[in-house]
């Protein structure tokens, strides 16, 4: 199956809230995923063509560190950067909307994930 299926991973986005996660942490299957699919392995595709899924390789784990205002529970300013992302990517490309995002994924093992993106 890995010599077949394929991920592209998108070129948007600056570290450390894209590209980037934690490594040594509780949060760092995050980190890894990340880092693994950056450094090509066997399942990522330079040509989107040739993807079966497309990544959007932002870390909610880095968000909450960099974006999220300690203590105040607003995750408005994280949902945003997201949404912000997904924006970008739906203009760039046309892979987000020929399926309206169905084969695009994110990885987060941050236990606050579904207060942002929900």
């Amino acid at each position: 199956m890995e010599k077949q299926f394929k991920v592209y991973v998108y070129e948007e986005g600056e570290p450390p809230l894209f590209h980037n996660g934690p490594c040594k942490s509780i949060y760092s299957m995050e980190g890894n995923f990340i880092h693994n699919l950056e450094l090509g392995g066997g399942l990522r595709t330079r040509d989107p063509d040739k993807a079966h899924v497309f990544f959007l390789p932002f870390s909610i784990t880095m968000m909450v560190q960099f974006v999220y205002v300690k203590n105040s529970h607003d995750f408005s300013l994280i949902k945003q950067t997201v949404a912000d992302y997904v924006d970008v990517i739906a203009r760039k490309h046309p892979y987000w909307n020929r399926s309206l995002g169905a084969d695009h994924f994110m990885l987060s093992c941050h236990d606050w994930v579904t207060y942002y993106l929900l």
